[in-house]
């Protein structure tokens, strides 16, 4: 199908399936999965991956801002958006979304005043409702203001929580971290503050090791556009955000993969960067990319024949 065609007519069909696409009952870990998710295209992937998982229990999808001098007003309602489109197009509209905060933690020039929002009043919750000796997994996909909020307005939770992000750079060879990156950057304030809490486990995805895990376009349109509900959502999303990108890094996809399919990626304990309180966290060195790529699309493909 031209390309240009079936935007037009995946925009004019709009929202229209919500058929539930749940593989069923999980036994996996409580999962919060905090997303800015309009900012670009991969966010939307791992969502979708993830809501297939059948040992994923999802009981959150919150937004997350990702304010910057070229971004659109009202980031954090634009991802709010996408979020509930794609719980409606899974049939998960029961899964608690609620919106997160607009702006960073502390100020320009530092702190780490928290910035309450629903999205940390879930986390917050979710984290006290935990049974003694397990943890609430929250996996950020964007900007760590939430989570980091979270923790600040309620520190008992601290202990009941496992924190997965995708944030800066990390060159194992050399034991270097670097911190200008879009998330990290997109408030500083709060990923200084994940690093400094002694106590809670932080797991980091590096983004330098994900430039081979790609994604081709003439592939997504083949699988994917015309399928119908989520699949031409997705498809409609690339074409829309990044026409010209024949190729995209799937940078959430891979932190989501990593978390449910640890076979698929390394990590190792390091200290945290020099200019943080010293501290151990866990850093991913590597990730199969090809592995990861043939589980989205067994996901895919599965998900496409249960809804036949």
């Amino acid at each position: 199908m031209h390309r240009r065609h079936f935007i037009r007519t995946a925009l004019m069909a709009g929202v229209i399936s919500s058929r539930r696409m749940w593989p069923g009952a999980s036994t996996g870990r409580p999962l919060l999965i905090d997303a800015d998710t309009a900012n670009e295209i991969d966010d939307l992937y791992a969502i979708v991956w993830t809501l297939l998982q059948p040992d994923a229990d999802v009981i959150g999808l919150s937004s997350a801002q990702w304010n910057h001098r070229l971004s659109p007003p009202d980031t954090v309602r634009q991802s709010q958006r996408i979020n509930e489109d794609l719980l409606h197009l899974l049939g998960r509209r029961d899964i608690p979304h609620p919106l997160g905060a607009e702006m960073i933690m502390g100020k320009p020039w530092g702190g780490d005043e928290p910035r309450d929002s629903p999205a940390a009043q879930l986390m917050i919750r979710a984290a006290r409702r935990m049974p003694p000796g397990e943890k609430l997994v929250i996996a950020s996909l964007g900007a760590v203001t939430n989570v980091a909020s979270a923790l600040k307005l309620a520190p008992d939770i601290i202990p009941r929580v496992s924190c997965y992000i995708l944030s800066g750079r990390y060159f194992a060879d050399r034991g270097v971290w670097d911190k200008d990156e879009f998330n990290l950057r997109n408030d500083l304030n709060a990923a200084n503050y994940l690093f400094n809490t002694e106590g809670l486990e932080l797991h980091v995805m590096p983004v330098n090791i994900l430039y081979d895990f790609t994604f081709r376009l003439d592939e997504v349109m083949d699988r994917l556009a015309g399928r119908g509900g989520v699949w031409d959502y997705l498809a409609t999303r690339w074409l829309t955000h990044s026409p010209s990108s024949e190729t995209w890094i799937m940078w959430d996809l891979a932190l989501m993969m990593a978390l449910f399919r640890p076979e698929w990626a390394s990590q190792r304990r390091v200290p945290t960067p020099p200019e943080n309180v010293r501290r151990e966290v866990h850093v991913y060195t590597d990730v199969d990319e090809a592995a990861m790529r043939a589980g989205w699309w067994e996901t895919v493909e599965r998900a496409q024949a249960a809804a036949r």
